[in-house]
């Protein structure tokens, strides 16, 4: 019923803990698909040595980035939904029994989230939850807290709703997985199960973060262009994508302008398309490319925060 893709690039120091952690699943009806993108280390070797287990599969290729290793795996999958979990992540034993369980609740839902605990590299452990859907399944609003309600080890997608996207986009770099799960998110209904089942595990060795810095500017402009353009393939209907994305965009803008980083929002706003731009009005972007200007750009960002909160809407990224 469920086939398991897991990416795999030089983690033989976490991968055994891993897919472990699969294979303690109390739901049994699952393949594994591992993809080796190329690991110089021993991930591989390590893997044949631990495991047996016939429901193992793994896919070698040479190194073409994460998003074609889930790409491939979701290609050679022979069952109908997709759970991603990255080489360093785990889950609790009755992860995949819950999200059978939504699956069965919700046949017409095409993407699934599961609440979830990041465990810090001082071994700190943070809820990723939303108060409201406390141990729910229910259908939710994605828009209205997307970071919240989604990590890529805490998701699982229907192969058929999968098919009509471009699947993971090649070349992106960073925040690859947001643009596949938000351009899945305008086209299907989303569930949410509101148990902490996943274990998102930081500062492991060889891991990327997401942070709005200059580093990933790029990536992130790219990002918004992308599911901007996969809104208007669907139909632009979704106006809760545009709310979100206007404040997402916002307050990553904020926090530059805090830093006096007018390079780098220089750089980010360059680079959107023309379409993501068309959605904020000239005099807006003129405040925040001016450093003269740094206290009513300030000012304008709050005051569009609060009204997102009069609007009903929880502070984004923070468990509501």
């Amino acid at each position: 019923m469920i086939t398991v893709v897991i990416p795999l690039y030089n983690k033989a120091h976490t991968i055994v803990e891993t897919l472990g952690s699969v294979l303690k699943q109390s739901f049994t009806e699952f393949e594994v698909i591992l993809v080796n993108d190329g690991s110089t280390d021993n991930s591989t070797e390590v893997i044949t040595k631990k495991f047996s287990d016939g429901r193992i599969k793994v896919i070698n290729q040479t190194n073409q980035g994460v998003s074609v290793a889930r790409n491939v795996g979701v290609a050679n999958a022979r069952y109908e939904y997709i759970a991603f979990l990255d080489g360093d992540d785990l889950w609790l034993p009755g992860y995949l029994a819950t999200m059978a369980k939504a699956i069965k609740l919700y046949p017409k839902a095409g993407m699934f989230c599961c609440a979830g605990i990041v465990r810090n590299s001082d071994k700190v452990e943070i809820l990723r939850t939303t108060r409201k859907y406390m141990k729910k399944i229910v259908e939710i609003n994605f828009f209205e807290n997307p970071h919240v309600f989604l990590h890529t080890s805490a998701t699982i997608v229907s192969r058929i709703e999968f098919n009509k996207t471009k699947g993971f986009p090649l070349g992106m770099k960073r925040n690859q997985d947001f643009a596949l799960f938000f351009s899945l998110a305008l086209i299907t209904q989303v569930v949410y199960c509101g148990f902490p089942l996943s274990v998102y595990v930081g500062g492991v060795e060889g891991q990327t973060t997401s942070n709005f810095n200059s580093s990933v500017l790029l990536h992130k402009a790219n990002r918004y262009n992308y599911v901007y353009d996969n809104w208007i393939s669907s139909g632009a209907n979704n106006k809760d994508f545009i709310i979100f994305m206007k404040y997402e965009l916002r307050h990553g803008l904020y926090s530059l302008i805090k830093k006096n980083g007018y390079k780098d929002i220089n750089l980010f706003l360059d680079n959107l398309s023309k379409g993501v731009i068309s959605q904020f009005l000239p005099m807006e972007l003129a405040l925040y490319k001016d450093k003269y200007l740094k206290f009513f750009a300030i000012s304008f960002i709050v005051s569009t925060k609060i009204r997102w909160k009069m609007r009903g809407y929880p502070v984004v990224g923070e468990a509501n």
